[in-house]
């Protein structure tokens, strides 16, 4: 921190809360530091502290968190059953045993194609997979160099949001996840397995008991199709989704970037 900052530390902090307050979104540190060029990352890591200690002593009912990349605030975690009785929010809604599958599939092992999600589920996941994108929880990150160079699927930052996470390092460690893809055997153990792991975090951020999205649920997501079990055809549509993913392909290349 430069001693002759025309901006002191006290003030500086106040930005910074003033910030995170009007964001809809989280701030990154780099944000900040552009923001107050006299001050560097660690200062408002610093700040941030400070102030989590200052809401902590006056018993606030919020706190200022790493989510996403960036800070945030938010409200504590106890207080989100007043919360959700209060809002009683109908248009949030809860991913689905399919949807938390894939989705599980996606975020352990990305890059991963739309075939290598059906081998591991057992299931053809294209309506699931569409949601997911509807959603904004996965993108399209590129093409894999295989047969056809069939789109590869990644998280995005709706996802981290959507679980609490800073980063997917924060994704929870799935045991024996290694050991059950290499077998190949009991796909419905893996999927419970994988699905469980994400469904921890969504009940620990306090996500809303609303309608499930599914398939075979009312909401109108697209109208897709409810999963049906692979066969010897089903691998031949792998890319169905190609006639829109073309265009969101070049979108999904600037996400985040």
């Amino acid at each position: 921190m430069s001693k002759d900052s025309s901006i002191k530390p006290a003030e500086a902090r106040a930005i910074v809360e003033a910030v995170l307050l009007t964001a809809t979104d989280p701030i990154s540190t780099s944000r900040l530091v552009a923001l107050l060029e006299e001050y560097n990352g660690r200062d408002i890591r610093d700040f941030v502290d400070e102030l989590n200690k200052e809401y902590f002593q006056g018993g606030r009912s919020f706190s200022i968190i790493e989510i996403g990349g960036g800070f945030q605030i938010a409200t504590r975690e106890d207080f989100g059953p007043w919360l959700r009785k209060f809002h009683n929010n109908p248009n949030q809604v809860r991913l689905s045993q399919a949807a938390l599958e894939s989705l599980a599939i996606v975020a352990f092992k990305q890059p991963i194609t739309r075939i290598e999600i059906d081998a591991i589920r057992g299931v053809n996941s294209g309506g699931v997979m569409q949601t997911l994108m509807e959603l904004k929880m996965v993108r399209i990150v590129g093409r894999s160099e295989g047969v056809g160079k069939p789109m590869l699927f990644g998280t995005t930052r709706d996802f981290l949001l959507h679980f609490g996470l800073k980063s997917l390092v924060d994704l929870p460690k799935v045991k024996e996840l290694d050991e059950l893809l290499a077998s190949g055997e009991d796909k419905l153990e893996l999927r419970r397995h994988l699905a469980d792991g994400l469904a921890d975090l969504e009940v620990k951020v306090g996500t809303p008991d609303q309608e499930d999205v599914d398939q075979e649920s009312s909401t109108n997501l697209g109208g897709f199709s409810i999963e049906e079990p692979l066969s010897e055809n089903s691998s031949l549509p792998v890319e169905n989704i190609d006639g829109e993913a073309d265009s969101m392909f070049k979108e999904a290349s600037d996400e985040d970037s």
